[in-house]
């Protein structure tokens, strides 16, 4: 049933606005799955009204879709779909992870799950820090559109040490692995991790990020960021983003015994921190 429901969800996610109606052989090309398979999948979506046949044999996403969607909470917050995820990161991390967003030239932080341990970054709801040093700050920076990179580069960079080409490369460089990473850029001795988060239009205005002293995280460094990858694809996912910016749910296709499905089998397995006895040493958050 699982696998089934996986299948079935996949076909949703072969349609997009370049794609408002398929041919069943393009379904099945489009989510790389046999056409038998999508063959069945399709009928049953179809009798059930999620699926419309047109004339030329081709099928669209019928108007209950449009009804559903109009359920969805309009108060439906990005700190309550993000939270649950927030905490599941925290437990695999042991790190302090926060959500931040973009405001006007400045990084707000809108949520924060703290790290267990005594010796932690240092982090608020509301903090404002300007758009410039730090993993957060550059991976919001790397999925600016053009214009508004300028604009922020001019009210926060006008420094006689500032480098624009260096800039720009690391810019494309975070775009390209998907994550940015910095390491005692803001505050010595912290490293931060940050990922994308994308909308429905495929727009980037909040990231996830970890923050921790360096000589927790640099060493595991790698580990932590695929750990924010899948997190921030997850969040993406209930956000309603494309495909190409989603979980995966391929992974939901496969058999699993996992208390959640999928998830589970995508997220690294990272050893926790261990507990820290000695005094709470509090500094400031990367």
């Amino acid at each position: 049933m699982i696998r089934a429901v996986g299948r079935a969800l996949a076909i949703f996610d072969a349609y997009d606005n370049e794609h408002l109606s398929l041919s069943l052989q393009e379904i099945a090309e489009r989510i790389h799955m046999p056409k038998t398979t999508a063959f069945r999948l399709v009928n049953t979506l179809e009798r059930a009204g999620f699926l419309i046949r047109m004339d030329n044999q081709q099928y669209c996403l019928s108007l209950k879709m449009a009804r559903l969607g109009g359920l969805v909470r309009s108060t439906l917050s990005i700190r309550e779909i993000a939270r649950p995820v927030m905490l599941q990161v925290n437990e695999q991390t042991s790190e302090t992870i926060t959500l931040n967003t973009i405001v006007g030239n400045d990084r707000m932080v809108l949520e924060v799950v703290d790290t267990p341990a005594p010796l932690m970054s240092m982090a608020r709801p509301g903090q404002h820090m300007p758009l410039y040093l730090g993993a957060s700050s550059r991976i919001l920076l790397a999925y600016m559109e053009p214009h508004d990179l300028e604009r922020v580069v001019k009210a926060n960079m006008n420094v006689p040490d500032f480098d624009r080409t260096a800039f720009d490369r690391e810019l494309a460089r975070f775009r390209r692995q998907g994550y940015a990473i910095s390491r005692s850029q803001r505050v010595p001795g912290l490293t931060a991790i940050a990922v994308p988060i994308f909308d429905i239009n495929g727009e980037v205005r909040h990231c996830l990020a970890l923050t921790g002293p360096s000589v927790r995280v640099d060493s595991r460094d790698q580990e932590l960021a695929d750990i924010l990858l899948v997190a921030g694809r997850d969040i993406s996912t209930r956000l309603g983003a494309s495909p190409e910016h989603s979980a995966d749910l391929k992974l939901l296709m496969a058999d699993t015994t996992a208390d959640v499905p999928g998830l589970a089998r995508e997220r690294p397995a990272v050893k926790k921190a261990p507990a820290r006895k000695k005094t709470a040493a509090r500094v400031a958050q990367q």
